[in-house]
């Protein structure tokens, strides 16, 4: 659906007549309870002054942009937008001053009895939004209230949050709560729409019509033969008491998560249904068993500052939807500050650049030393902050011991939409970083690695080809980049390349925009060395959904491995971030640039 321009928001600045209009509005206050007066009879009452209502929030007229000279330094506008839709129906965005890059977006359902801003301000949604530099996308009834069926209305608020038109906002971490008579749309939704939100939560739900769950049993989800019924998110019901409606909700949602029939209470939650705890498989690439199901019976507490706090800390921001399929599965999480990584600034070329370090526990104890170091950069509107989150670099790293750095692009001024990017240009920025970490973190100079997602891979191999000195080997993905139509290539030193595909990736299956390039990118690489061998119709290893073709010297060493991952997207899957460092860890640089494997010298003479 087409979304226009910003406007400002007028609707929450009312001027009440109680005399002409003989009422109030949704933002008016109460009436008064003063005592009665005790001026004499014959002393006429004074006329009543008119009242206006003040809006809670900041009006807010300009765009959000940043200063390209000084983009982690820019001046953000705060504020509440009002967005026109296509049929009358408008929402608003809340956008803090802390607000960040791509970061989460959280689509609120108010009741229809309260106007948006006083309801995000009691019920301390603002505030969450604040300290947590989040969007806030509020959903408002139309003329008469909610209608009975308002899939419209939500399909348009979830195409302005992934819509990027105006502040990106991070597609793996949406979510939506209903409150009131708005709690019946939003589970609707999350029946109808399971796998497009990392978590739903609504309150009111008492009589949800529950044919919506039968339809959902029978109609397909994305993924072919997986019914939307069989799709698991996180849900958090509640209602004022335990009608039909709720028990069935309650049984529906814990059938779609796989949860216990064992419930567990909190403080706000009268039972929590979890997956059973001894058949989750962490290195599972689905990550489906991090979905719940809560249930609170009574909303006396809901609309609290205090179950705010609990509902968007503790529930809705610890799952994520990794980008990995035809449903993107959910992934547990946790920020990057709770993970201890170290938030760095460079000055490089006049501008502030920005990355996370996660070193792992056993490196920042000190029982290792001269550790490896992986450079791992996101893709195309990205940000350091949510690759490191969502990437699964981190784990490896921990498993593994090696220190990962995860690098944020340049970001341009265009209204802070997905133009985080990589490129030639950010060499400065690697070298940068790189000396930072060989002075502050104990790096093996000789163990440098370089890896990448999408735009990420691009900006890894630009490093290979043009600065191989500088890294011992490249392992990216989801990207081509062609020797042939980059610049400055060094092709002194060998440079061992790992390139990793998906075989749904939308850009690479046929029909995609580099359908039919991979083949001549993967030769280009070859050439290098002249190694004519093509692949086969064998593969020369096989592991799992991890597939491919190794290209080696005379020695037997793997020169360029060429893998491809069944049933893969686009996006980085975790489990293959594996398969990644095992061909990086491999391979080391001396300081007269020779390059070894395994600690043994590599010979660029192939068969």
């Amino acid at each position: 659906m087409k979304k226009r321009a910003l406007t400002l928001f007028l609707a929450l600045v009312m001027v009440l007549s109680m005399a002409a209009c003989g009422g109030t509005t949704e933002s008016a206050p109460p009436e008064s309870t003063a005592p009665e007066s005790s001026a004499p009879e014959s002393e006429a009452p004074a006329e009543p002054a008119e009242v206006v209502a003040t809006p809670i929030l900041d009006v807010v007229t300009e765009t959000v942009t940043v200063d390209p000279a000084n983009p982690l330094g820019s001046e953000l506008a705060g504020g509440l937008y009002t967005v026109d839709l296509d049929g009358g129906r408008v929402l608003y965005h809340y956008v803090p001053e802390t607000i960040g890059y791509r970061q989460p977006a959280v689509a609120i359902g108010v009741p229809s009895d309260s106007a948006a801003d006083q309801f995000i301000a009691d019920t301390g949604w603002q505030t969450v939004a604040e300290e947590r530099g989040i969007s806030l996308i509020l959903m408002v009834a139309g003329e008469g209230g909610y209608a009975a069926d308002e899939s419209a209305y939500a399909d348009a608020v979830y195409g302005y949050m992934d819509g990027r038109d105006y502040l990106q906002m991070q597609d793996a971490a949406y979510y939506m709560v209903g409150y009131g008579d708005a709690a019946d749309m939003v589970m609707n939704y999350a029946v109808t729409h399971p796998h497009i939100f990392a978590g739903f939560a609504a309150f009111g739900v008492d009589e949800f019509d529950t044919a919506a769950l039968d339809a959902a049993a029978s109609t397909e989800s994305p993924a072919a033969g997986v019914m939307l019924s069989q799709v698991a998110v996180p849900m958090w019901l509640g209602a004022e008491s335990e009608t039909a409606s709720v028990t069935e909700l309650v049984d529906y949602w814990k059938s779609a998560n796989e949860c216990s029939s064992g419930p567990y209470a909190g403080a706000y939650a009268d039972e929590i249904y979890v997956y059973p705890e001894h058949m989750s498989n962490t290195n599972e690439i689905t990550y489906s068993h991090c979905s719940k199901v809560l249930v609170t019976i009574g909303l006396d507490d809901v609309e609290t500052p205090e179950f705010t706090d609990t509902l968007y800390d503790d529930f809705l921001m610890r799952t994520r939807r990794q980008d990995s399929g035809d449903i993107n599965a959910l992934r547990p999480f946790a920020t990057n500050e709770e993970k201890g990584m170290d938030y760095v600034t460079l000055e490089v070329d006049g501008v502030t650049r920005e990355f996370w370090v996660y070193v792992p526990t056993d490196v920042a104890n000190g029982r290792y030393e001269n550790v490896p170091v992986v450079f791992a950069f996101h893709g195309g509107g990205g940000s350091g902050e949510e690759f490191a989150a969502r990437s699964g670099w981190d784990k490896v790293a921990e498993e593994r011991n090696f220190i990962a750095v995860f690098p944020t692009g340049y970001r341009s001024n265009d209204g802070f939409k997905a133009s985080t990017t990589w490129g030639a240009a950010d060499m400065p920025f690697f070298e940068a970083m790189r000396t930072y970490m060989l002075e502050t973190y104990p790096v093996d100079v000789t163990r440098i690695y370089v890896s990448g997602q999408s735009m990420g891979c691009v900006m890894s191999c630009t490093i290979a080809l043009q600065r191989p000195e500088l890294i011992a080997a490249c392992a990216a993905t989801s990207a081509r980049v062609m020797p042939s139509e980059t610049e400055n290539v060094d092709t002194s030193l060998i440079m061992p390349f790992m390139w990793s595909v998906g075989e749904k990736d939308q850009y690479f299956v046929e029909g995609g925009k580099d359908y039919g390039m991979i083949p001549a990118c993967i030769a280009e690489w070859r050439s290098r060395y002249g190694i004519t061998a093509d692949e086969s119709n064998t593969y020369t290893y096989q592991n799992g959904d991890f597939h491919g073709y190794d290209f080696k010297n005379v020695d037997g060493v793997t020169l360029i491995r060429e893998q491809l991952v069944t049933d893969k997207i686009h996006a980085m899957l975790p489990d293959e971030v594996y398969t990644l460092y095992d061909f990086l860890s491999a391979y080391s640089r001396g300081e007269d640039g020779t390059s070894y494997y395994m600690g043994m010298p590599i010979s660029a003479e192939c068969n």
